[in-house]
């Protein structure tokens, strides 16, 4: 199909449609003997690369970069070889369709720049190694096919250090000592893509149990094993309910999930082996307001998703992560209840429509540079909203059958859009070509304008919707909407098809609603707004019981509320038997609303609610009011130990956007304080420098250190960008961006983007060719936002320049008529 509408802001002029190699073979086994040197950063090993010829294998390119090649074999037999530094060449002597070819290399790295990441990558010796293959990123550490579209066997033979663990794919098949060494030897005999090969090595403590014959491990930093039990108690849960709802068990004997420091990610769904960030393991105090579910989840879900069944290149990875994202709900759903999926719902819309605001592509597109560049909102929340569209249209049930038969059909193989396509119009019995060529091959997504206006002497409400979305959307969607509409003494539900542009319905009514509810369960994606004035919007809220209503009429009100409205919205924010997420939504409502009367009901409401997402959600809206009494109160919270991290986090967020400098000192004693992934001492050194600017920069080197703990090294980084570009600003920027990690090279980029200064642009053009897609993207369009705001000063110093001659011309034309009248 093609795309009608192609987007906007995502391709670069240079972008060209990217077709992955179709190499002449199947990769059927990699055997990789790997010694892992901690000291010296470095991996020596001999790969087996074991292949197929589907026709003539003249030439072999495997995918290599960064290492020293010590030697190639074919069969046994020494081969001819060419080595670029980023592709090995292997030339057979004779091979056609049908052969196998045994190729074997030994090879070595040292200081890989990705792909293996050795911990702590900036400085001291490092305690911990592991890999992140994901999209391209095996090839720094490992010789061989790199594409998502070969999957093979796998065994890893690891040769690590003396009393530290070694975890991979699959079983363990052996276990021993060899001199000052251990030797892991791991097989899964599933096929896999090569960039889900994975390893770990560390001083880890590994808790193991069982559910129906799987082996379940966790793996944590040595003491952090109390933690394990907040993080990953629900996985047995989690891994029955995937195989209720797609049908379908859990693939692999094992499933390992590995914490480690420093993650370049949030996890990395290695088959059989997730590795995570340490920062999801969390004390009791934590637990309060922080979960570590949802990315529990959502890696899990990748073991069927992404792992069993692979898109064949990046143009489909909607494939592997919008399933992860909505299963990662589902789950939610399952544990929490149906107003938390659907406010994971919202959450979504809202990731996907602020990078809308940047740009906008087919979730199915060709035309990218990077890998990393699809990996974004569009891939994850986007993608899954238009899955659960789809299970919408065509039925749960339905859905889940198809699911079912996509995973079986395809299982340890390849897939794109148009099978599962196939799959589902299978399941369903519906044509759905419409579907995937509105939502999937098309750029943008459908805007929905609602207003009513209700006739009292008929009897009759007159409904309007009127699709308003913009010229890099189709002009017209085809969609369900349903409609609930709420009186004294009655209900009336209704199921219409949007088609055109604009929509009438009449309804015979027996007495003016008290609300109409827009897709009460929120099942169909689309950005929705309501033309209504603020009191039925307030009807809305107080008389909808469904969530997504309440909180779309929400934050319509919070465009059009006055004064008048709050003591309505305060009992609502007030009334703990409602929904956290509402009660959030009003809080920001109130907080939208200027004035006295707005402030005291906020600053009320933090003497009576006590759950701690909602209280940060009413932090966060007093930051809306610039006054002493507010700050001082943000300051009480901020020092507040019974409050949770979270909470306190918030407080100093808000403290900052007030921007009262007096309350530096308190701020600066919350640098101090110790919470889960140091987000108060993070959120606290970012608000210093937002008020003291200049002042800030002796307080904020402090935090510059690689021996920093992360979360506080990139906030530091990151702060610099609220300062004047001097010399010795530039100097630590240039240092930073330096690092081997890509959160320090990212929070560089973020720098950059605050100050929007000319003299970033050598940093940004820099990491602009940097090896991570993500950090080289980034900078890409930072250096874009520079270049604009550095041409609209010369724009503005151009029309100075001529309003100045204007002026000058003026002043001479005047004084010459001076002297003429003088005459």
């Amino acid at each position: 199909m093609v795309s009608v509408k192609t987007g906007r802001g995502f391709a670069y002029p240079e972008y060209e449609p990217f077709y992955p190699p179709e190499p002449p073979y199947e990769l059927l086994r990699v055997k990789a003997e790997i010694d892992v040197d901690l000291a010296s950063r470095s991996i020596e090993g001999k790969a087996l690369n074991v292949l197929k010829c589907t026709g003539a294998c003249e030439k072999i390119v495997f995918h290599a970069v960064d290492m020293k090649i010590e030697e190639v074999r074919i069969n046994g037999k020494q081969a001819s070889y060419t080595y670029t530094g980023k592709e090995l060449e292997i030339y057979p002597e004779k091979a056609t369709s049908g052969d196998i070819l045994e190729v074997q290399i030994s090879y070595k790295t040292v200081e890989p720049r990705a792909g293996v990441w050795f911990i702590p990558t900036d400085t001291g010796k490092p305690y911990l190694a592991y890999t992140q293959g994901q999209p391209e990123d095996t090839r720094f550490w490992l010789p061989t096919y790199d594409f998502p579209n070969r999957k093979t066997v796998v065994e890893l033979v690891i040769r690590a250090p003396k009393g530290l663990k070694a975890l991979s794919n699959g079983k363990l098949i052996e276990h021993a000592t060899e001199g000052d060494k251990e030797k892991w030897v791991y097989r899964l005999d599933s096929k896999i893509p090569t960039y889900l090969i994975a390893f770990a090595v560390g001083d880890f403590y590994v808790k193991e149990e069982e559910y129906n014959g799987v082996l379940l491990q966790y793996a944590v930093p040595k003491g952090r094993e109390s933690d394990i039990e907040r993080s990953f108690s629900q996985t047995k849960d989690m891994i029955r309910l995937f195989e209720e709802y797609t049908g379908v068990k859990y693939p692999y004997p094992k499933y390992s999930q590995v914490c480690v420091d420093d993650f370049v990610a949030g996890g990395m769904e290695n088959a059989s082996i997730t590795i995570l960030t340490s920062a999801t393991l969390h004390d009791e105090k934590a637990h309060i307001d922080f979960r570590s579910e949802p990315l529990v989840s959502h890696e899990l879900a990748h073991q069927w998703f992404g792992d069993l069944v692979t898109c064949k290149d990046w143009s489909h990875l909607w494939l592997n992560e919008g399933f992860a994202t909505l299963m990662e709900a589902i789950w939610r759903r399952h544990e929490l209840g149906k107003d938390e999926f659907v406010y994971d719902l919202i959450g979504m819309m809202d990731s996907y429509l602020a990078e809308y605001g940047r740009y906008a592509r087919p979730i199915v597109t060709r035309v990218y540079k990077y890998p990393d560049e699809m990996f974004d909102s569009h891939s994850y929340p986007k993608a899954a909203l238009v899955l659960w569209s789809l299970a919408s249209i065509i039925g749960e049930e339905n859905f889940r059958k198809g699911v079912k038969r996509y995973l079986e059909a395809k299982r340890e193989q390849n897939a794109e859009t148009e099978e599962f396509r196939r799959f589902m119009e299978e399941a369903s019995g519906l044509k759905l070509d419409w579907f995937f060529e509105q939502y999937v091959y098309n750029a943008g997504h459908p805007s929905l304008k609602v207003s009513y206006k209700w006739d009292d002497k008929q009897k009759i409400l007159e409904l309007k919707i009127t699709q308003t979305q913009g010229e890099d959307s189709l002009p017209k969607y085809r969609l369900p909407l349903e409609l609930v509409i709420l009186g004294q003494d009655y209900k009336e539900e209704r199921k219409v098809w949007i088609e055109e542009k604009q929509y009438t319905l009449n309804l015979q009514l027996p007495s003016k609603p008290k609300a109409v509810c827009i897709d009460p369960e929120f099942k169909i994606l689309k950005a929705l707004s309501l033309d209504l004035p603020p009191e039925e919007l307030l009807a809305i809220i107080g008389s909808c019981p469904y969530l997504y209503p309440r909180v779309i009429a929400a934050r319509e009100l919070s465009k059009k509320a006055s004064p008048v409205h709050i003591d309505e919205l305060a009992k609502i924010l007030l009334a703990e038997e409602e929904f956290w997420g509402l009660r959030s939504e009003v809080a920001q409502t109130i907080g939208s609303i200027d004035g006295q009367k707005a402030r005291d009901a906020l600053l009320n409401a933090l003497s009576h609610v006590k759950h701690p997402r909602v209280r940060r959600a009413i932090v966060r809206a007093l930051a809306n009011f610039k006054e002493k009494p507010v700050a001082d109160t943000l300051s009480k919270i901020l020092l507040d130990e019974n409050e949770s991290y979270y909470v306190r986090a918030e407080a100093t967020a808000s403290l900052g956007k007030i921007g009262l400098k007096e309350y530096v000192d308190v701020l600066a004693r919350a640098l101090e304080t110790k919470s889960h992934n140091h987000v108060i001492a993070a959120t606290s050194l970012d608000s210093i420098a937002l008020l003291l600017g200049d002042e800030a920069l002796a307080t904020v080197e402090k935090y510059l250190s690689p021996d920093t703990p992360m979360p506080l090294r990139r906030a530091a980084i990151a702060s610099l960008g609220y300062m004047t570009p001097t010399q010795r600003v530039i100097s630590l920027l240039e240092e930073a961006s330096r690092s081997r990690h890509p959160h320090v090279k990212l929070a560089v980029v973020s720098a950059c983007t605050r100050m929007l200064s000319p003299k970033v642009m050598p940093i940004l053009e820099k990491l602009q060719q940097d090896v991570s897609g993500r950090v080289a993207r980034s900078a890409r369009d930072a250096l874009e936002q520079v270049r604009k705001h550095v041409e609209k000063g010369e724009e503005y110093r151009k029309l100075r320049e001529e309003i100045d001659k204007l002026k000058e011309e003026e002043r001479r034309l005047s004084e010459r008529i001076e002297r003429l009248e003088k005459k």
